[in-house]
């Protein structure tokens, strides 16, 4: 299940894999230059925290859900985060490890900070915001979610994995043990 299309407010809405995203300041998405030769395509991203947060409730094109908020904060000593993505894989087996074989469950791919200059931008921020319905990710459930960061060059981090509690069906915190 993977989020749609960036909207002109920056935020991406799905059908089945419902995810809204934000950060400090962005624009529509330029295409990724993956095999330009920048003097800083040298190191990958490090994702230094993801927080799993009730998201609260978001209307999107099929209705009003609760949403859980993934954000992340991501350093890269190259300085190529003036494009940044963002994938998440999640299992509801809290152990340590997600399975990443596949698609990831939901993303945001590329991501503009709008007057970033090139290799100039050390640090940055993502959070989605993924709708929490019965089919996708359940109400009042303890999911193990691993995230990955993309810099502009499409070079990834190491996964980050981190667990929290959805919110119950009303938006209300969930519980789960």
């Amino acid at each position: 299940m993977r989020a749609f299309p960036f909207s002109l407010l920056a935020v991406v809405l799905g059908l089945v894999g419902c995810a809204e995203k934000t950060v400090e300041d962005s624009n529509e998405p330029p295409p990724l230059t993956k095999g330009d030769t920048a003097d800083c395509n040298l190191n990958a991203p490090v994702i230094t925290e993801v927080e799993v947060t009730n998201g609260g409730m978001s209307t999107f094109d099929n209705g009003t859900f609760p949403t859980i908020g993934l954000a992340m904060k991501v350093e890269d000593d190259d300085g190529d985060l003036d494009v940044i993505g963002m994938f998440v894989w999640f299992d509801d087996v809290v152990d340590g490890a997600v399975d990443q074989s596949g698609e990831a469950s939901f993303d945001a791919p590329a991501y503009l900070y709008e007057n970033a200059e090139p290799c100039g931008k050390f640090s940055a921020g993502l959070t989605l915001a993924p709708a929490v319905t019965s089919g996708t990710l359940d109400y009042s459930t303890r999911y193990e979610f691993a995230v990955v960061a993309e810099d502009h060059h499409a070079v990834r981090s190491a996964p980050y994995i981190v667990d929290g509690v959805t919110p119950n069906m009303d938006g209300t915190d969930g519980s789960a043990p």
